[in-house]
Order: structure tokens, then C-alpha cells, then sequence
């Protein structure tokens, strides 16, 4: 008989997969597979191999939560910090997957940030915690006009053949690069890392409709925090408008849009917007949490800068009470898209799981509940407290 401790029996627990919702059945993990799906009253031959959580009724069962835009929490941050301090922030969440999000810097922190996620896939793989799915770039090409909480200095001319030594250097790991199409040399970046099946997305951008649809022709396929450090509407003469960026994004088909999924970054009718016009298949819900995500209320210095954490507040501020940035938990970004749109649960849910897995290509075996594909899997109740995680068909967070 096989160990129990890997199997597990999920019974009455309300599934969302998240393409529709099923009740009475029961789930069955084994070897770290969803390996059946079958109606409760069916009874089951080998069912004293299975360890049985009976999950009552009253909790929903979904796929686990993926973040691809994520710069830290727990005091630490993606860009040199420890990675494991940062999984275990993100564990609690909901996440069983993430992408640790790096902001412009030199590029040797970023080089020293590979290692030691690489270092991190290594020795912690037998850890029960979220997996780095790859690396996020937030940088260096962007723009100044609208370069947002990004330092100046670090900003760079975009150049192919630095770019060529980044993914070398990743060793696989770079999945996304946020870059501004518009600037001289973006174009041939965008083409570039296309041709390593990389994501290019535009963000903290003053692009043109031309310099997009530019970019969308050479491969450009998301947008970076929609709505946030992206060029406005234009005014060609008096009286005469143009769309800017973040209107612009909106009709086309070809972009899928991240979302932070708090009420400061995005006000509420933005986002009914946005899902709207963009619909459950192109929206990506997402933290951009910083370093200072899941502390205590207080007074921060990271960096060169100084944080203020207000009670209860999904941001943290500057000294001078501008927004330096998202503390939102993805699984409460995901409640707050949920109610205030006219999005479904099973939508919200997609826009954080199925949806991303999709985007980095690893739909086939995450981020949706279905037979043979892995049981990252995530408990919660109806005011999306996370009750339990499983990673891999592994009991990873038990808060019952």
C-alpha cells in the first residue's frame, strides 16, 4: 500500500474548477495528481489508501493561486532578499506558484537575484512552500516620464545584446520583461525575446496607438498593472482627443491585462471597465506587492526609501504620502475584484490561476482542477480566508 500521507480523499467540499462549480462530488489527490473526480455516493475499492478531509460543505476548493507580479513580502524583497522568507508570506495567500518580480537595478543584482532564486529551486525543493515559476523583469527599459516608484539611474537604453546576456544568465528563468515600446531599440527587444517564447509587456509606457500596434506585430502580448504609470489621453488640438495607452490597451485583443486588485491602484469602475472590455480570458489579477507586504503597521526604511504601513491599508505610502506601492494579498485582491465587479467567483478565480498558468505556458498541468494535472490546490471560505493548501498533492497549509 502506498503511503497515505500522499494520498488524501477531499469530500463535500464546493469545487471550483474554476470553468464551472461542482457540488457532491468527492477529489481524490494521489502521487501528487488529481487522479479522480467522482460523484460522493460512488464508492471506491482502495479508499483506505487516502487520508479523508471532510471540507463540510461550507469551503471552496479551487486551483491554487499564481502571481506573476510579486516584488517581495514579509519583509523581503525578490531582488536579493530570501526567497524562502517571501514563499512563506505567499503561502498563506493561497499562492502554490509565483514569479518573483525584480525592479530596475544594476545588472549585477539581478544576476546575484538568479542565483539565488536558482539556489532557492534547489535546495528548497522538498519544502513545502509556492514554487518560483521563473522571473518577472520590471525593467530596464522603461520610461522616464513615467517610470513610477523605478529609480532614474537604472533606467537603460534598450540594447539586444544586454538582453541577450540577461536570459543567458537566467538560465531559463526570465518569463516576463516589462518595457515602454516606445523607446528607440524596444521594438527589436520585444522580437527578441519572442524568439525565446519570453513575454514582453508593455508598462510604466507613454506609447503611442502606433508604437503599440508596432510592438504587437513583433510579439508584445501583455500589459503591465493596467491603469498605472501609462500614457494618458492625448490632445492632438483643442477639443480634439486621442486614446493614450491605458485606454488603448483596452481594445485589443491581443494584450492580456494584469490588474492589482486593490481599490487605490484601480478604483472600482476601472475595474468594471476593464473586465468589460477585456472579459474573464485576458485579465490577470495580481499583488505587485512589495517587500513590506504582511508586516505589522509602522515605519520602514527599504532602501533609499522610507515606508509608512497604515492599519488596515492595501498600500504603502512615502514620507510625503504618495503611493510607493501594493500590500494586497493575492487571495484578498482576488475578493476585492470578485465584489466590486460584475465578474463571477469562478471568473475572479480564473483570473488568478487558470489565467496566468496559460500565459507561462503551463496550462497542461496547473491552474485549473482537472484529472492528471498537479494538486495545487486551495481551500477557502466565503470571506476568502485560506483555510488550506496543498502544493503538489502535499498538505502545505492546514489552518483548521
Amino acid at each position: 500500500m502506498k503511503n497515505i500521507n500522499n494520498n488524501y480523499l477531499l469530500k463535500n467540499a464546493i469545487i471550483i474548477t474554476p470553468f464551472r462549480t461542482i457540488e457532491g462530488y468527492n477529489l481524490f489527490v494521489e502521487d501528487g495528481k488529481i487522479a479522480r473526480i467522482v460523484k460522493k455516493n460512488i464508492l471506491i475499492p482502495d479508499v483506505k489508501k487516502f487520508k479523508i478531509l471532510d471540507l463540510e460543505g461550507k469551503y471552496f476548493l479551487a486551483p491554487g493561486l499564481i502571481d506573476i507580479h510579486t516584488h517581495g513580502g514579509g519583509g523581503e524583497d525578490c531582488l536579493g532578499g530570501e526567497i524562502e522568507v517571501i514563499s512563506k508570506y505567499k503561502l498563506r495567500q493561497g499562492v502554490t506558484g509565483y514569479l518573483a518580480t525584480l525592479m530596475s537595478s544594476p545588472l549585477g543584482l539581478i544576476y546575484e537575484s538568479f542565483e539565488s532564486i536558482k539556489n532557492f529551486n534547489k535546495s528548497g525543493k522538498d519544502l513545502l512552500l509556492p514554487k518560483v515559476l521563473g522571473v518577472h523583469i520590471e525593467g530596464n527599459y522603461l520610461s522616464e516620464k513615467y517610470k513610477g516608484a523605478q529609480i532614474l539611474k537604472y533606467l537603460r537604453k534598450p540594447d539586444v545584446s544586454e538582453c541577450k546576456e540577461i536570459i543567458k544568465k537566467s538560465g531559463g528563468l526570465l518569463k516576463i520583461m516589462t518595457l515602454a515600446p516606445e523607446l528607440e531599440g524596444c521594438l527589436e527587444i520585444v522580437e527578441f525575446l519572442s524568439s525565446y517564447g519570453i513575454i514582453s509587456s508593455a508598462g510604466h509606457s507613454d506609447a503611442s496607438m502606433e508604437d503599440l500596434d508596432l510592438a504587437i506585430n513583433k510579439g508584445l502580448s501583455h500589459v503591465t498593472h493596467a491603469f498605472n504609470a501609462m500614457g494618458e489621453m492625448r490632445f492632438s488640438e483643442p477639443g480634439v482627443r486621442h486614446p493614450g495607452l491605458e485606454g488603448y490597451v483596452l481594445v485589443k485583443d491581443e494584450l492580456k491585462l494584469e490588474v492589482i486588485g486593490e481599490l487605490t491602484h484601480v478604483n472600482p469602475a476601472i475595474m468594471e471597465i476593464i473586465y468589460r472590455t477585456k472579459g474573464k480570458d485576458n485579465i490577470i489579477i495580481i499583488t505587485d506587492s512589495l517587500s513590506v507586504s504582511g508586516l505589522a503597521p509602522g515605519k520602514y526604511k527599504i532602501g533609499v526609501s522610507n515606508l509608512t504601513l497604515e492599519e488596515n491599508s492595501d498600500v504603502a505610502r512615502l514620507e510625503d504620502g504618495g503611493l510607493a506601492g501594493s500590500v494586497v494579498p493575492l487571495n484578498k485582491a482576488v475578493m476585492t475584484f470578485f465584489k466590486n465587479t460584475s465578474a463571477t467567483l469562478n471568473e475572479a478565480i480564473q483570473m488568478a490561476s487558470y489565467n496566468p498558468a496559460s500565459s507561462l505556458g503551463i496550462s497542461y498541468r496547473k491552474g485549473s482542477i482537472e484529472v492528471g494535472k498537479d494538486a495545487d490546490l486551495v481551500v477557502f471560505d466565503k470571506n476568502f480566508e485560506i483555510k488550506k493548501v496543498f502544493i503538489e498533492g502535499k498538505l502545505a497549509l492546514d489552518d483548521d
